[in-house]
């Protein structure tokens, strides 16, 4: 049975030119334009609204309990677990064709969805930073694609990213301060351009994977700027036992593979 959300029918798939591959494996990142209408953007900013929970620090995230981390970032967090809605979406037909096209793989596991909100006028930037060390996985692999929830003007503070900079190994885990950035402890990144940081219209989104240095200017607009995020990694990824407020939730213990978890849900075949 098909489903619709807004104005896309979720199985519907998005094309992925071989060009956009062949940019996320240069360059760490990729545009995908209108992967949802506008319809659907308002969707999610509704159910967000009306049934999710803006993220409570936990114990290993000390540098969210600083006074001014909330002018950094507001988040959701696995709504996907929680909202049959962001479930249908994580799993869709139009996300995970796009996922798997980019990946190159054939299957893979949809493993988490976020929301990012920056507020408008006081909204401080997001340092550059590399996603896997936040994460309890064995393995790199994960992608992100983030979804521009409204029109976003770059001033809001749209994602910029070190473009090849995904060939360096994990660097550890930064953003742990406001005004943290990795590049202060590693002069060398310097020699990767800065990409991106455009404006987008709702629906249009950035993908990057879990290596790619990236982070986000302030936001000197009196606009909210609010994007969501899903998270796919690939079928092999061990979990490690690192303290994570979502993944704590699957159950596994240290060295099983995230795909023993009947909560992870498993996404198809990529379309040819």
């Amino acid at each position: 049975m098909s489903v619709t959300i807004g104005d896309h029918n979720l199985d519907e798939t998005y094309p992925v030119t071989d060009g956009q591959v062949e940019h996320f494996h240069e360059h760490g990142w990729v545009r995908l334009p209108g992967l949802l209408g506008e319809r659907t953007v308002s969707r999610i900013l509704e159910e967000l609204d009306a049934g999710a929970d803006l993220v409570k620090p936990t114990a290993t995230e000390k540098w969210m309990t600083q006074s001014d981390y909330s002018k950094v970032l507001r988040s959701h967090d696995g709504m996907a677990w929680k909202q049959p809605f962001f479930h249908d979406l994580g799993t869709s037909a139009r996300l995970t064709s796009a996922a798997l096209r980019l990946m190159r793989q054939d299957q893979a596991q949809f493993i988490h969805d976020m929301s990012f909100i920056k507020p408008g006028t006081e909204g401080l930037p997001t340092p550059f930073h590399q996603d896997f060390p936040h994460w309890p996985f064995d393995r790199t692999g994960a992608i992100t694609i983030w979804v521009a929830l409204t029109d976003l003007a770059a001033e809001t503070g749209t994602l910029k990213f070190l473009g090849g900079s995904h060939r360096e190994p994990p660097l550890g885990r930064f953003s742990r301060a406001v005004g943290d950035d990795m590049r202060g402890a590693y002069p060398h990144l310097e020699k990767y351009p800065v990409e991106g940081g455009e404006g987008l219209r709702a629906g249009d989104a950035t993908v990057h994977m879990d290596l790619t240095i990236h982070g986000s200017g302030p936001n000197t607009t009196d606009h909210t700027r609010a994007a969501y995020t899903a998270r796919y990694m690939p079928l092999d990824v061990l979990y490690t036992g690192s303290p994570h407020r979502h993944f704590d939730s699957f159950g596994l213990t240290p060295g099983e593979p995230f795909a023993a978890a009947d909560t992870i849900p498993r996404i198809g075949t990529a379309p040819e």
